[in-house]
């Protein structure tokens, strides 16, 4: 029986980033009509010529891109699944070496450089109109995400509303901790109700 040796880690690797992502993967489809070349003159006044040099705007689009592609809800998340998905590196134009940038990033980028402009707006469509001239989305139509998600309760500390009444938090008497909000509240409806 074979097995794999151990025995020494490899020292050099030849490994083609372009290679490994399938030639019928999304983001293919997406760089292949997607033209960024207009984001550095778009965002070119919201980013100081003086300080530590700041992440490439276009790599910040190409990662937001991806995430609302494949559905990835968080910065956090989004910067974890570029770290690891080769096909969301080789589409942000990244090597297997480089650092992806820190979450924290989007979110300044957001409430404090971009805070006062319609940048993101701006980027969004145009790359919306892209996608619709290259046939890759109809623009007609959208959707809306109306899960329901099961709420997170102790179903053996709960009261049916049939039962809750002011019996249950007699006035005078300390609310349990986790009931002082329904006991107000019971409170505010009393007096609303006289």
């Amino acid at each position: 029986m074979g097995r794999l040796k151990h025995d020494q880690g490899q020292f050099f690797y030849s490994f083609r980033l372009s290679e490994a992502v399938p030639g019928d993967h999304p983001v293919r489809q997406i760089a292949s009509v997607l033209d960024l070349s207009w984001v550095h003159l778009e965002l070119a006044p919201f980013y100081p010529n003086v300080g530590r040099p700041s992440i490439d705007p276009e790599l910040m689009v190409r990662m937001l891109i991806v995430g609302y592609v494949f559905a990835i809800r968080s910065e956090r998340a989004l910067c974890r699944d570029l770290q690891v998905n080769l096909a969301y590196r080789w589409f942000c134009g990244l090597s297997i070496e480089d650092k992806v940038p820190d979450h924290s990033a989007f979110s300044r980028a957001r409430h404090e450089r971009f805070r006062d402009s319609d940048i993101f707006r701006r980027v969004f469509e145009r790359v919306v109109e892209a996608c619709i001239a290259a046939g890759l989305v109809g623009g007609q139509g959208f959707a809306v995400d109306a899960s329901l998600i099961a709420a997170d309760a102790n179903k053996q500390r709960s009261i049916p509303g049939s039962e809750w009444t002011q019996t249950l938090l007699p006035r005078g008497r300390a609310a349990p901790r986790g009931n002082i909000c329904q006991a107000s509240m019971m409170r505010r409806l009393e007096r609303r109700a006289k």
